[in-house]
């Protein structure tokens, strides 16, 4: 009887000793990480309206996770990049969250394409605790401040807010008649609340505003009313490279030879730089570097997607392939520092330590806390080289004020 119990207490000392190991190993569980993988996803616009400049952003992710795997991964680990056409749309990015998290079960999320979508996703990345990288710099992703949201860069609104001050304190004129140009898009409705009150503390209206929508192949009336209130400078906000295409064009059919002020998503692509002359007037804002910019980090770039890509320097990548590359390489740098031991928390706790880190020119320097997850505060003013047919920054790294 007592080698019965004994072996009875045994056998249930084994039992117990087995379904805590068990119970151990399920705990330690971490969604899209295994021994030897990561899986991150990516919902970004592949066939949308905005695919001409996310897909490239799409091309520079790949790549670099590419670059990262061939040269051992991180801490062990290769990346796997899972990729999902939002379509810029708000149906197809709830499907490509849903898909992402619930079915290819990923680690972390680079995406939306845009910032109306962040409100939209937002409930499944808080849901699932998911590390987000998010590719607009929008207000939204980090006001109020959100635990699983990081953007690298200043954001939208303060860009916006570094151009006028350099129209109204750096660029010089006597009297200013600013016409204002703008989409009557959530974009465009954006930059408008930043750069109002901005040009009102320099108690300054706008003479006439015009509104222009993206993909205008037309802008003979915009420019006709312009010029009939006698503007002697733009502000040209919440744009696309298209669009400023059309305006530089026809302000020059017309004769309108007068400075342009332009907001980021106008050097989105190359499209300005490759006109040469007709943009020799036009300065733009900008959080990221070209292509072809200074800095150890971007010529790193060039360097790595070159060896895949032999042959294709021209014509040149534009700035939302360095902003695929510099936002992607944040994450890999926070999983570097979170270690072995990988998971939500120790991911968002790397990337909090963040503390003026300089990726190599690729965009400003980031910072992020415990509480704020903006990672920048700067941005640059470039101009057209009319003759070498790129951007070229004319100033340092500007702070809004």
């Amino acid at each position: 009887m007592k080698e019965k119990s004994k072996v009875l207490s045994l056998l249930f000392f084994s039992v117990s000793i087995f379904f805590l190991n068990s119970s151990n190993t399920k705990a330690k569980e971490v969604r899209g990480v295994s021994e030897n993988l990561v899986k991150i996803g990516l919902s970004m616009d592949q066939t949308g309206p905005a695919a001409s400049t996310l897909v490239p952003l799409t091309n520079a992710v790949r790549n670099l996770a590419r670059h990262v795997n061939e040269i051992g991964g991180i801490n062990g680990r290769k990346l796997k990049i899972i990729v999902e056409d939002d379509r810029y749309s708000i149906p197809p990015a709830i499907a490509a969250i849903k898909k992402l998290v619930y079915k290819d079960k990923i680690f972390a999320l680079i995406g939306p394409s845009s910032a109306s979508l962040i409100n939209v996703i937002w409930k499944h990345i808080q849901k699932n605790k998911l590390p987000t990288i998010v590719a607009p710099s929008t207000e939204v992703a980090v006001v109020p401040y959100k635990k699983y949201l990081f953007i690298f860069t200043e954001t939208y609104t303060g860009q916006a807010k570094i151009l006028v001050n350099y129209m109204i304190n750096d660029y010089k004129m006597k009297k200013r008649r600013i016409g204002l140009v703008y989409p009557d898009t959530e974009t465009g409705k954006t930059d408008l609340r930043a750069v109002l009150p901005k040009l009102e503390q320099y108690k300054i209206k706008p003479v006439t505003s015009q509104i222009l929508m993206p993909g205008a192949l037309d802008a003979t009336s915009q420019v006709l009313n312009l010029k009939r209130n006698r503007v002697n400078c733009i502000l040209n906000i919440g744009t696309i490279p298209p669009t400023s295409v059309t305006l530089l064009r026809e302000l020059m059919k017309f004769g309108l030879k007068i400075p342009v002020f332009q907001t980021y998503g106008a050097m989105l692509g190359e499209e300005l730089a490759q006109m040469g002359k007709i943009a020799e007037n036009t300065y733009i804002v900008h959080a990221i570097s070209p292509w072809y910019g200074e800095g150890a980090g971007v010529a790193e770039m060039r360097k790595i997607t070159l060896k895949y890509h032999p042959g294709t320097e021209k014509p040149y990548r534009g700035t939302a392939y360095t902003g695929g590359w510099a936002l992607e390489s944040a994450l890999v740098i926070g999983m570097k520092k979170a270690g072995r031991d990988l998971n939500c928390n120790t991911l968002i706790k790397a990337l909090e330590t963040f503390k003026d880190y300089d990726n190599g020119g690729l965009c400003g320097i980031i910072n992020y806390s415990p509480t704020s997850h903006k990672g920048g505060d700067t941005a640059r003013i470039f101009k057209v080289d009319t003759n070498s047919k790129k951007y070229v920054a004319i100033t340092g790294w500007l702070k809004a004020e």
